[in-house]
């Protein structure tokens, strides 16, 4: 038989790594959209309060211009700029004024306040990515209403850019403080999973042979379920393990029980006959003796019933001839002695069992278990009346329910040993179960329930 390829390992996780890792990463995309969606939200603010701050220079403008000039002078205009000053100092300013034929008449571009290289970069950028150039037109007009110039106000972007980097700096304090609690709670749970690695020491214990391994219960919940299951299964492997080593040596001492009987039976009565049987021979020899062909005869028939309850004891013919439905109830038929010297009286009950359809493996030990049942009624019960009783339940499942009036189990129960231990390893075998309790009124009271396989639940 080729042995099954073996399931490839995920590769292992550490916990603590992974948590650290990804709780980073995770922070730090954050942190990048953030400061994305920060450069996008002051882009777009400078872009909507363009238009407001060139109405509010144009009238600053206009004011002084009507306060220096004439009202229809249009060639000597008195442009000052200064009157920007106040409003440069809270909003720096890039502007340019032409008059009417396009000649340059004044501009500025402040740096107040002064920015730094990060600032400019990230104004630049800010600019790069428009699809075309921001600026904002108003009319630079005369006391009288008329047009004399041109005012062409663009964003200050190394202005945007310089206040865009101070709130990066300030996304960059509180993605150091996320950083910091992630590596706070890593080590939290680092600390907390401590335990874990007493419990794979139990473990590497446990498949060591130390069964008295026990684990202390951990203050995290999750690995405490953990600890008490193990626990509670490492106690249930000590006891089981137990129960195994117990129940080996009562099979080795009923194998050898059953050896010293079969020597005991073969040597009481097969030795006796046999040496009766060569008396017998010896004495024909010297002189011919119709009596003594008689005994011979008889011995020869005692030494074929011993054979035949030996080779029964060790396997019964009938069932391998005529199967379970005819060797059982021959069985129940054979004449059981009690303790006085009285038959037991055996009755057999069948509710349509189909014991014709069960294989041979659970045949032969269902043979085996009414026949040490019955057994124990005669020999450990003194029971003068026992009944079988065989069923075929939904399941589906085999009952199997011997009554008898004897001695019944006592105060403390069913003496183990005494016929009902190999009742008890046939029916764990087969996966059944047995109960063994007082029958009504007097007696004992064998429950027995084993599965049955499909093809043994299936109709003729």
């Amino acid at each position: 038989m080729i042995p099954a390829p073996p399931i490839p390992l995920q590769p292992a996780l550490d916990l603590q790594r992974s948590l650290l890792l990804r709780g980073g990463c995770l922070a730090l995309l954050l942190l990048m959209l953030a400061i994305a969606w920060d450069g996008h939200e002051q882009r777009r603010a400078a872009i909507d309060a363009l238009p407001e701050t060139a109405a509010l220079v144009a009238q600053l403008l206009n004011e002084d211009l009507a306060r220096r000039s004439g009202s229809f002078d249009r060639e000597a205009l008195p442009i000052h700029l200064d009157a920007l000053d106040g409003l440069a100092r809270r909003l720096p300013l890039c502007l340019q004024i032409d008059d009417l034929r396009g000649r340059r008449l004044a501009g500025r571009c402040d740096d107040w306040p002064p920015g730094s290289a990060a600032g400019r970069w990230l104004g630049q950028q800010l600019q790069a990515h428009l699809a075309q150039p921001i600026h904002a037109e108003v009319p630079l007009l005369l006391p009288a209403g008329i047009k004399a110039a041109s005012v062409d106000l663009q964003v200050h972007w190394a202005a945007v850019g310089e206040a865009w980097w101070q709130r990066i700096r300030h996304w960059l304090v509180l993605g150091l403080g996320l950083a910091l609690i992630v590596i706070a709670v890593t080590r939290v749970v680092g600390r907390a999973l401590r335990p874990a690695q007493a419990i794979l020491a139990a473990l590497g214990r446990l498949e060591a042979g130390d069964h008295g391994v026990r684990l202390p219960l951990p203050q995290l919940r999750e690995l405490r379920d953990v600890a008490l299951r193990f626990n509670r299964l490492a106690e249930r492997w000590q006891s089981l393990l137990a129960e195994q080593q117990g129940l080996s040596t009562r099979l080795l001492n009923v194998r050898e029980q059953e050896r010293r009987r079969l020597a005991r039976e073969l040597h009481d009565e097969m030795s006796q006959s046999l040496s009766a049987l060569r008396a017998e021979a010896a004495v024909l020899t010297l002189r011919p003796d119709a009596a003594a062909g008689e005994r011979i005869g008889a011995l020869a028939g005692q030494l074929l019933d011993g054979l035949q309850s030996v080779l029964d004891d060790l396997r019964p013919a009938a069932l391998d001839r005529f199967g379970l439905a005819v060797a059982l109830p021959a069985l129940v038929a054979t004449p059981r002695r009690r303790g006085d010297g009285a038959l037991l009286d055996c009755r057999l009950q069948l509710d349509d069992a189909g014991l014709d359809r069960l294989p041979e493996d659970i045949a032969v030990h269902l043979y085996r278990i009414v026949q040490e049942a019955l057994t124990n009624a005669a020999r450990h019960g003194d029971a003068a009346r026992a009944v079988v009783a065989i069923a075929r339940l939904a399941g589906p499942r085999l009952r199997i329910t011997v009554d008898d009036d004897g001695h019944g189990p006592g105060s403390r129960g069913a003496v183990p040993g005494h016929g009902l231990l190999g009742i008890d390893e046939r029916v764990r075998a087969l996966a059944g179960s047995l109960h063994v309790e007082a029958a009504a009124g007097r007696g004992l009271r064998l429950r027995i329930e084993l599965p049955l396989p499909p093809a043994a639940s299936a109709g003729p």
